[in-house]
C-alpha cells in the first residue's frame, strides 16, 4: 500500500539529547544518588505525568525536589539544567525532512513525548525552523497522552486522515515502534541517517540513487 503520511519522533531522531549536564548539576548533588541507585531512571519514570501535561511547571519542580530529596538551586536554575537535555539538531535528519516536505507527496506529522518546558525551549531556538516543515505536531503534554499508549497512536491515525497501513512511523524507541505496529502502522526503529535512508528507499519514498 502507498505511504501517504510520514510520522517522526523528535527526541533521539531530529533533536539530539544529552543528559550529562543535567545529571551533573541535578542528579549528582542528590543525597539519594548512590551507586546502583538508578536515580535518573526513577526521576524520568516519575516525571511522565509532566510529559502528559497533567501538572504545572511549579508542580513538576516540587515533584523533582521530593524525588531527589533536595530542592535544586531554585526553580529557574533547575529548569535551565533540565532544558540542557535538549542538545542540538541532527542536521542530516532535518535536511531529510525538508526533502520530504519539498516533494509535496506526503503529509508530515511530528509525534513527541515532550513536556511544556522542553517544547518552549525548542520553540525559542532562533534557527530551529524544522518545526515549520510539519503539517501537524502532536505533543504529549498538549494531548495528555504519552507513547507507547495505543490511544496516542489512535489519535495520530485520526490526524493523519488515512488508513494506518498508509502511515510510516519513525522512532528511536523500540516500545513505541512495537506499539505502532500493533495498530497496523508501518514503523521503523531509528538507528541513524544512513539506515533510515535505506528504509525509506524500501518504501519507495526515496529514489535508489538518493544519498
Amino acid at each position: 500500500m502507498t505511504i501517504k503520511v510520514i510520522v517522526l519522533d523528535l527526541g533521539g531522531v531530529i533533536v539530539e539529547l544529552d543528559f550529562s549536564k543535567f545529571f551533573k548539576e541535578v542528579i549528582e548533588i542528590s543525597p539519594l544518588n548512590k551507586p546502583n541507585s538508578y536515580l535518573l531512571l526513577e526521576f524520568w519514570r516519575q516525571s511522565d505525568v509532566y510529559h502528559q501535561g497533567k501538572i504545572s511547571n511549579e508542580e513538576f519542580y516540587n515533584l523533582a525536589c521530593e524525588i531527589l530529596n533536595v530542592c535544586i538551586q531554585g526553580q529557574e536554575e533547575f529548569f535551565k539544567s533540565f532544558n540542557s537535555v535538549i542538545d542540538h539538531l541532527n542536521e542530516d535528519i532535518v535536511s531529510l525532512v525538508k526533502t520530504l516536505r519539498d516533494m509535496e507527496r506526503y503529509k508530515l506529522i511530528a509525534l513527541s513525548n515532550i513536556n511544556e518546558s522542553h517544547w518552549n525551549y525548542i520553540e525559542n531556538q532562533k534557527n530551529w525552523r524544522f518545526i515549520n516543515y510539519f503539517d501537524e505536531i502532536i505533543l504529549s503534554h498538549e494531548v495528555q497522552m504519552t507513547k507507547p499508549d495505543p490511544k496516542i497512536f489512535e489519535y495520530t491515525i485520526e490526524k493523519a486522515g488515512c488508513k494506518p497501513e498508509e502511515i510510516l512511523y519513525i522512532d528511536d524507541g523500540l516500545n513505541n515502534v512495537l506499539a505502532a505496529k500493533k495498530l497496523s502502522i508501518n514503523a521503523i526503529k531509528f538507528s541513524g541517517y544512513d539506515t533510515l535512508v535505506e528504509e525509506l528507499k524500501k518504501f519507495n519514498i526515496l529514489k535508489q540513487d538518493f544519498k
